[in-house]
């Protein structure tokens, strides 16, 4: 039995130690040129995303722009997003037919191509830099300081001449910055901008005073490729570069008496717009030449100290992340230790290591604002950080689970407002459009539908095997993010404009696609076809699918005070809002309770043996409305409803700890936020320290299988994203908007406004630790501690919810 009133402490009696904010990860050796995504460390200012590695005196940076993908129309003229050439939705009612007279079916009619021209997010380049006569050094040291977000390497030379560089990126300023000085002269210093793994054909190298660069273009086709470039500038006036070789982007830097110092300003760009990307664009996506943009922005900059750039964007920096902290204690002793040896030794069955889990966090954090800006596309797999021409998966955006997670941590730690307009825009711009294609060709529907793997270019349509491409609940999903920012930052007149029209569309396309189950003839309504995401048969009412629908169709509903003509008679939002009442009111909301106690991921009986015991497959579907969800951990009032607790606990046993199936990171994160959830400190921090031990880097990002490569993001988000669940259920309240219902342990009491637990599954060997700044729903900013024991023992309310809150702790004691 699990339960509000049942959590379980780690380790009592571990002691009393200092707690420590994580704020940089340093090695004292180079990040090796030949496993640059295990050992460099990240920067990026949205748009440009920046890795420094290589040997002192050699030092080059990775560097990548995120729009540079191969594929899609800039390479095929005939690129339709994935979409067929006519209508396939006729074959929908002999599909839903034969789906329910024989409880699973097909889909084959509504299947597309493998990937005709659907591309790959690819590498920029590299800016490489020489310092002349450099030979042996030592006191080699390279950081990255997560307050300030600069990355900083710094050696001496047997001659005792000590240089120090630093790469940073500049939202302010648009660029990425390498600064090198020493307490001597400099040397000549060389300098290369290059991407080697590019056909020379494909890319012209240019070198002028002061500036290299380089144009390209993604292939040499029929429509050109997508034009590319990126230019170096140094910022110096009084110093004048050479090119040494005026076939290639390579220039010298003279050494010249007295000068101690040089900035290096880079900028890049793609003639990619996603404002282009819909039919009166023809679907282009196509802007002009970046050239000309690129070279005005840097010489911009050029104008302006070194100082003063980084002042601006050091400012810019600590804007976004200074609004969460997080305090563990040092149980370890790590605080001294280089990140490498901290992963190295983490104990997973002993007590962890909390200060790397701090350090963890604080890096998803920098990575998430340094990934995702209000004018860059969002986080992909690798967020913005790629070393390759094709990336793992195409480093694409897998919306069945993985960029659903790279921004779970967003609205909680204070970076919505600064890192989601990203998503809001790309939904928008790149998958509207082509969707509202989609759900009339396959579907026959109005609104808009996406499925589940997505490129920059409007990639809509359903793939070629329907165990993973069937997943017309993509778009469903991206909109808890919709409705839990606007339920976090209480911005209306966002909802109004962006929010509530993205919510819409996607409910339009299912109140169209609901079907009367006929296949138990109880009245309800269900989805057919559908697939739970790459697992299982295709059949009707998939549990993923009805919870998602039955959060959608709630959430939209609670906003109806806010829409304008929400309430007014005859007017197209009344009538819109009236449809989803009703279809709410017999949706089968998807908590079926199996033989063996477990939610059921398929409705059909369980004589079909689809839902069996110590399934361990990756993905977590059937508790989609638990966590990260809200549909049965809210509304249905699971979270204090004993028999829904103890079916999701069954579930999460049998699935296991996430190391049988993929190995993967996100699948061991996720179980721990669900474990969280149900207040079982065991079984959540476990997870945890398995994920924490069992799938990061020395440098601290997160591998698939693992300790192995692919890099991919999503665990590093997760893991955040799971510490914020054993730190607070912070679960939307209903009671007062949709029709009467009731959220259980997390609607209101007496009058006393909506339950937040505070420290639901806190471990002891986080004993003594702290929050500051954590974002509760109606705008409401609270600061927290607790005890030893991991009980919260302190509550300071920094700004009000809307409504009002009544804070717990996770033994039920009211604390504010």
């Amino acid at each position: 039995m699990v339960g509000l009133h049942l959590g379980i402490f780690l380790t009592a009696g571990i002691g009393t130690f200092t707690r420590v904010e994580a704020k940089s990860l340093w090695s004292s050796t180079p990040a090796a040129a030949d496993d640059v995504i295990q050992q460099s460390y990240a920067v990026g200012n949205g748009r440009l995303g920046a890795m420094p590695f290589g040997n002192p005196g050699s030092e080059s940076i990775n560097l990548n722009v995120d729009s540079l993908w191969s594929g899609g129309p800039f390479e095929c003229s005939n690129y339709t997003g994935g979409n067929p050439s006519s209508e396939r939705y006729t074959s929908l009612p002999s599909i839903r037919q034969w789906i329910f007279q024989n409880g699973t079916g097909n889909v084959s009619q509504l299947l597309g191509s493998e990937y005709d021209c659907y591309g790959s997010y690819q590498v920029l380049g590299n800016l490489s830099v020489s310092i002349a006569g450099i030979t042996s050094t030592s006191s080699y040291n390279r950081s990255l300081d997560l307050t300030t977000g600069i990355h900083t390497t710094s050696f001496v030379t047997d001659a005792g001449v000590s240089y120090t560089s630093r790469v940073y990126c500049s939202y302010p300023d648009q660029i990425c910055v390498y600064q090198l000085e020493s307490n001597s002269t400099l040397p000549a210093v060389g300098i290369a901008l290059e991407n080697t793994l590019v056909d020379s054909s494909l890319q012209n190298a240019t070198c002028s005073k002061n500036s290299i660069g380089f144009a390209g273009l993604t292939a040499a086709v029929d429509t050109t490729g997508m034009k590319y470039y990126a230019t170096a500038k140094l910022a110096d006036t009084n110093v004048t570069a050479t090119c040494t070789n005026s076939t290639g982007a390579w220039m010298t830097v003279p050494s010249v008496g007295g000068k101690r110092s040089l900035s290096i300003l880079v900028g890049a760009d793609t003639n990619y717009v996603k404002q282009y990307g819909n039919a009166a664009n023809n679907f282009s996506f196509r802007g002009n030449d970046p050239t000309e943009s690129v070279d005005a922005l840097v010489s911009d900059a050029t104008s302006k100290p070194e100082n003063d750039i980084r002042q601006a964007a050091v400012a810019d920096y600590q804007s976004l992340a200074s609004t969460f902290s997080l305090s563990l204690p040092d149980i370890a002793g790590s605080a001294g230790l280089e990140t490498s040896e901290i992963v190295s030794r983490y104990n997973i069955n002993g007590t962890g290591d909390p200060y790397f889990e701090s350090l963890l966090f604080d890096y998803a954090r920098h990575l998430s604002f340094t990934s995702s800006r209000d004018n860059s596309l969002p986080s992909n797999l690798q967020g913005r950080w790629s070393t390759d021409l094709y990336g793992a998966w195409s480093a694409d955006y897998h919306a069945n689970i993985n960029l659903q997670m790279n921004y779970w941590i967003a609205d909680q730690t204070g970076l919505g407002e600064g890192v989601l307009a990203a998503l809001w825009d790309y939904m928008q711009e790149t998958w509207v459009p082509r969707g509202m294609e989609t759900a009339q060709l396959l579907y026959g529907a109005p609104g808009w539908v996406t499925h589940d793997e997505l490129n920059i270019f409007g990639s809509t349509a359903m793939k070629y095997d329907a165990s993973w491409a069937n997943y017309p609940a993509s778009a469903a999903w991206m909109m808890q993010q919709v409705y839990d920012h606007y339920s976090y930052s209480q911005n209306t007149s966002w909802f109004i404009d962006q929010g509530y029209p993205l919510m819409k569309g996607v409910a339009q396309f299912w109140l169209s696609q609901l079907q009367p189950d006929a296949y138990f003839n109880d009245s309800t309504f269900v989805v057919n076809p559908c697939n739970s995401p790459e697992h299982g048969p295709t059949t009707f009412a998939c549990t993923h699918y009805q919870q998602l629908l039955s959060q959608l169709f709630t959430s939209i509903l609670s906003t109806s005070s806010i829409i304008p003509y929400a309430n007014v008679s005859g007017s197209d939002d009344a009538a819109f809002f009236a449809n989803v009442s009703g279809a709410l009111a017999h949706l089968d909301t998807g908590i079926h309770i199996g033989s063996w106690g477990e939610i059921k991921e398929w409705k059909v009986p369980d004589s079909f043996g689809y839902d069996f015991e110590n399934d361990t497959h990756r993905h977590l579907s059937q508790l989609v409305g638990w966590y990260p969800g809200f549909s049965v951990s809210g509304i249905a009032s699971g979270y204090t409803n004993s028999t829904i607790q103890n079916a999701v606990a069954t579930s999460l046993w049998s699935r296991g700890p996430g190391i049988v199936d993929s190995n993967a990171g996100w699948e061991k994160v996720w179980r721990a936020a669900c474990w969280a959830r149900l207040n079982e400190t065991d079984e959540a921090d476990y997870e945890l320290r398995l994920a924490a031990g069992s799938n990061f880097a020395p440098n601290g990002f997160s591998m698939y299988s693992g300790h192995n490569t692919p890099f991919q993001i999503d665990a590093n988000f997760g893991l955040a994203a799971a510490m914020l669940s054993m730190l607070v259920v912070d679960l939307p309240d209903f009671s007062s908007s949709v029709g009467g219902q009731v959220t259980g342990g997390n609607g209101r009491a007496n009058g006393q406004g909506r339950t937040v637990v505070l420290g639901p599954a806190i471990p002891a060997r986080w004993g003594g630790g702290s929050v500051k700044g954590l974002r509760v729903r109606g705008g409401g900013i609270i600061d927290f501690g607790w005890d030893e024991s991991g009980l919260v023992n302190s509550v300071t309310v920094v700004r009000e919810a809307v409504g009002g809150l009544r804070l717990m702790d996770r033994i039920g004691n009211v604390i504010g």
